[in-house]
């Protein structure tokens, strides 16, 4: 997808905000116990790298994820913020 000039980063067509990926990477960040690479979780929900950057950018500009670079490397691992986990909350009641 080009980005036009001007255009936000995630920018979806309607009046989606939120949908079935955004949700399994919050599940995904919240269930697992070590810190997990974008690449790692991209894997787990089984689309590709370009696509999920998508995802990944939107949630992190909402303010529901934090990516933190790894010391030393070019990894970055993300984590699930507590405005995150309260919108995570509200989809598994």
């Amino acid at each position: 997808m080009a980005k036009k000039k001007g255009e936000d980063v995630g920018k979806r067509k309607g009046n989606i905000l939120f949908d079935e990926v955004d949700l399994k990477t919050l599940k995904i960040l919240t269930q697992t116990k070590k810190d997990l690479s974008i690449g790692e979780v991209q894997e787990k929900i089984k689309i590709t790298h370009v696509s999920f950057k998508i995802h990944f950018r939107r949630l992190e500009k909402l303010g529901f994820i934090t990516k933190e670079r790894i010391p030393k490397t070019y990894r970055h691992i993300l984590k699930i913020t507590n405005k995150g986990r309260q919108l995570l909350d509200l989809f598994e009641k």
